[in-house]
């Protein structure tokens, strides 16, 4: 009886000093303790670190939904074998996020379907696992959210996620030409991310292709990658889709 009450106290203590995750688990831990004959300091490691591993768990959660993200893009399960001109060692090092910690961009490009996005996510996932925020969106959607906050005033663009993420990856940039307003707005979104931020970009275009992309406008397409190619690690991938492979080994596994 006494152990109990003891057992409630203690849980009660946890509980009122902000523990969320190893109050219910307690007597499993005490349990472990008791059975692996560990020492008062071993268990009380294992009492935090129980606590501190489910914290940051639910954080990179909340963090993966809120971004946009999705969890299922890793680079475990990236097939390095596959796409042709991948420095898989220089993604690894990507991975420790230390582009993030120095502001530095990130630009895969390449024909659509060989996995630039798959990269990008994960690198995305990387970040938010490193403690960094991140926005994760389309071109498509960026710009759509651009237009409406360009309407609305510069205060409410300073709160948006696209400017303030410590980490911005802009998806499929290149699939369709932007007007000559979608370019400036753009422009601006990079500008004021430069050198604070960084800003991972996939797209099918290649670079002497921009300025066609950007409204045909060579002198914005010039400031804009002056401002992206500054401190940025480009990685171009070539080879078959991805896509189109598993299709094809759809269809033979039917024959």
């Amino acid at each position: 009886m006494r152990e109990q009450t003891d057992l409630d106290r203690t849980r009660a203590l946890l509980a009122e000093i902000g523990f969320e995750f190893a109050v219910p688990v307690l007597p499993e831990l005490l349990e472990r303790g008791v059975r692996e004959e560990l020492s008062q300091a071993a268990l009380l490691d294992l009492v935090l670190t129980t606590e501190r591993d489910a914290r940051e768990e639910r954080r990179v959660k909340t963090s993966l939904r809120l971004s946009g993200l999705s969890a299922a893009k890793t680079l475990d399960s990236f097939d390095f074998t596959f796409a042709r001109g991948v420095d898989r060692r220089k993604v690894e090092l990507l991975a420790t996020c230390e582009f993030a910690r120095r502001h530095e961009n990130v630009l895969f490009l390449g024909p659509p379907g060989v996995g630039k996005t798959h990269l990008a996510l994960a690198l995305g996932v990387k970040a938010v696992e490193n403690g960094f925020s991140v926005a994760s969106m389309t071109a498509d959607e960026l710009l759509d959210q651009l237009r409406r906050d360009d309407a609305a005033g510069l205060r409410r663009v300073r709160r948006r996620r696209y400017s303030n993420a410590a980490v911005l990856l802009i998806d499929e940039l290149g699939f369709q030409a932007l007007d000559r307003r979608d370019a400036h707005l753009l422009f601006k979104v990079l500008s004021t991310r430069y050198e604070r931020s960084s800003t991972i970009i996939t797209s099918n275009a290649s670079i002497r292709d921009w300025p066609r992309m950007l409204a045909g406008d060579e002198m914005l397409a010039t400031a804009i990658l002056d401002r992206l190619l500054h401190h940025c690690h480009v990685l171009q991938i070539d080879g078959r889709s991805f896509r189109l492979r598993e299709i094809e080994s759809t269809l033979r596994d039917a024959d």
